[in-house]
Order: structure tokens, then C-alpha cells, then sequence
């Protein structure tokens, strides 16, 4: 939604998906990954996506109140080829 004056106004998102989004990136600092998602993402991943993937913790998370499955996805990007379309 829109906040501020009648001077400027800022869009804003806020939700509970924003919520969680926020709360899992401050989770890749305390888990040491570099990237969290949670097992609402991981349920709608293929099967190729989620052999990559390996469950970490199960937690309540701020402001929910069904624990979550967290899970990191284990690549290496170092060892991935960047693959460019022609034009």
C-alpha cells in the first residue's frame, strides 16, 4: 500500500510472504548459507530441484504459527556454467 505525506508517497509491501521472506534471509546469517526457503517453496519445486535440497531445521517463525520445514539448496556456483541464448 501507499504510506507517507501528501508531499511523497512510498510504496510499501507488507504481508505475511514479505514477513517470511525477511525472516528467512536473517536465517542464511545463523545457518551460514547462503540461501533459505521454506517448505511452502520446496513443496512446489520439481523433483530435479529438490534432490539438490537438503532440509535443515524445522521452526516457528515470528508472526506464524505452524512450525516450517527450512531447507538450503546445495550447489556450488562456482562449479556452474552460465548459459546464454543467442540472439
Amino acid at each position: 500500500g501507499a504510506i507517507g505525506s501528501m508531499f511523497k508517497i512510498d510504496a510499501s509491501y507488507l504481508s505475511p510472504n514479505v514477513g517470511m521472506a525477511g525472516k528467512l534471509e536473517e536465517a542464511t546469517k545463523e545457518f551460514g548459507v547462503p540461501l533459505i526457503v521454506s517448505e511452502y517453496l520446496y513443496n512446489i519445486f520439481s523433483e530435479d530441484i529438490k534432490y539438490l535440497c537438503r532440509e535443515m531445521d524445522r521452526v516457528v517463525i515470528e508472526g506464524f504459527t505452524k512450525p516450517t520445514r527450512l531447507y538450503t539448496i546445495d550447489i556450488i556456483s562456482d562449479n556452474m556454467i552460465e548459459k546464454v541464448d543467442a540472439m
